[in-house]
């Protein structure tokens, strides 16, 4: 299959250098910085370097956009405006919140629209390489484009999951959740270990084996199994303690925790290990704390 890409990030090059691996041919490469789509370009064996998207659709099957989210729309323009998409291709893009329908151009000269999402975070292209083969990619868009994307997931390892229209938003907030807001929970972390007296600088790696097992939980486990702790214990008096000691943290952590705790409680009378009586115990505590009256 010959597969045009526009944009030479770490995804497009990773996912480009895959797909070559794969058997299929990169026609040609359209990037906004010369020399990294140029070092991608030779990555991928010297493939033809353009400076205009609607030229890269010449002769190609799939068209994949790697660019930003908010410069989808304006390149699938350029594309039909180049006058070289054919019918029958495959426009599709890597965004994770957005819809195949803001590719709607391309369908009005008779190609297909899809979207294409690695659900992974990648540091750079080594990384990727190795981390593509066995990652869900989502998939959503026209059928015919569906079947295609499928195709080109599967043959670099990837495990296609294809979605129901109009729910991209919310799978994408839900990975957004697992990876992003993962970090920014360990930031919260870090600072109440700094703030119980732990150097700066060994808060992290003291968090990271506990982070790691977590994990290793979650895999071997699943969820709710998974959880642990005071709260899936029932262990109302370490909770108590926790929003006693968090009233007089500064900022925002206490309404922080009393947040998180509340998704707690629910997973836990999930797992069947906290009692009703002890979950409204702590429901009780969190909403006291949260009105700033802990009596």
């Amino acid at each position: 299959m010959k597969i045009a890409l526009v944009g030479t990030g770490v995804i497009g090059t990773s996912l480009g250098l895959l797909l070559q691996r794969a058997g299929h041919t990169i026609v040609a490469v359209v990037g906004r910085t010369k020399r990294r789509t140029q070092a991608a370009a030779t990555l991928l064996g010297g493939v033809e370097v353009l400076a205009d998207p609607g030229l890269a659709a010449l002769g190609a099957d799939v068209v994949l956009l790697a660019v930003p989210d908010r410069e989808i729309a304006a390149v699938a323009r350029q594309i039909v405006a180049g006058g070289a998409l054919k019918r029958g291709a495959i426009v599709a893009h890597l965004a994770g919140g957005l819809e195949a329908s803001v590719l709607e151009p391309v369908r009005a000269v008779g190609a297909h629209a899809g979207a294409l999402h690695p659900l992974q975070t990648f540091a750079d292209v080594d990384t990727a390489l190795r981390m593509l083969p066995g990652t869900i990619f989502a998939l959503e868009g026209d059928p015919p484009a569906l079947d295609t994307l499928a195709s080109l997931a599967t043959c670099i390892g990837g495990r296609p999951l294809r979605l129901a229209p109009g729910h991209k938003a919310l799978y994408h907030a839900g990975a957004v959740a697992a990876s992003n807001f993962v970090v920014t929970l360990i930031d919260y972390a870090v600072h109440l270990l700094v703030r119980a007296g732990v150097p700066a600088a060994e808060a992290l790696p003291a968090l990271l084996p506990l982070l790691k097992g977590t994990v290793h939980n979650l895999e071997k486990l699943g969820l709710p199994a998974a959880l642990t702790g005071p709260i899936a214990r029932g262990d109302v008096g370490t909770v108590e303690a926790h929003l006693t000691a968090l009233a007089a943290a500064p900022d925002d952590m206490l309404r922080v925790y009393v947040a998180l705790a509340r998704k707690n409680v629910e997973l836990a009378l999930r797992k069947g290990t906290l009692a009703s009586q002890d979950a409204q115990r702590i429901l009780s505590w969190l909403e006291h704390h949260e009105r700033g009256d802990p009596g």
